[in-house]
């Protein structure tokens, strides 16, 4: 055997020496979390914001101005395009590469 000729006691690792353990990700729909699912779930968040504010400005005639700053730039590019498809007038305000408002007319 590999052990045989092995003498002297055995070596055991301290719990100061273990590595912590390792971190428990939590399930999201029986699955683990992925850029994919948590894109999805960002793009979902501004809908409903989109959403609200257009509830809320139903029966005005000013124009429904939405804050986008916190948003991915790249969702709220597919929001927009998503709701000119829509057939509203969206205009973005643009401050240093990304969207910090968008306006539907």
């Amino acid at each position: 055997m590999l052990f045989d000729n092995a003498k002297g006691k055995s070596r055991q690792l301290s719990h100061r020496q273990l590595p912590p353990p390792a971190p428990v990700l939590p399930k999201t729909g029986g699955s683990l979390p992925t850029r994919a699912t948590a894109t999805k779930k960002h793009k979902e968040k501004l809908i409903a914001d989109v959403n609200e504010a257009i509830n809320q400005g139903i029966n005005t005639t000013s124009q429904i101005s939405i804050g986008v700053s916190k948003y991915n730039p790249a969702v709220v590019n597919e929001v927009m395009r998503l709701l000119t498809k829509s057939g509203w007038d969206v205009t973005g305000i643009n401050i240093d590469g990304s969207y910090s408002t968008i306006i539907l007319s």
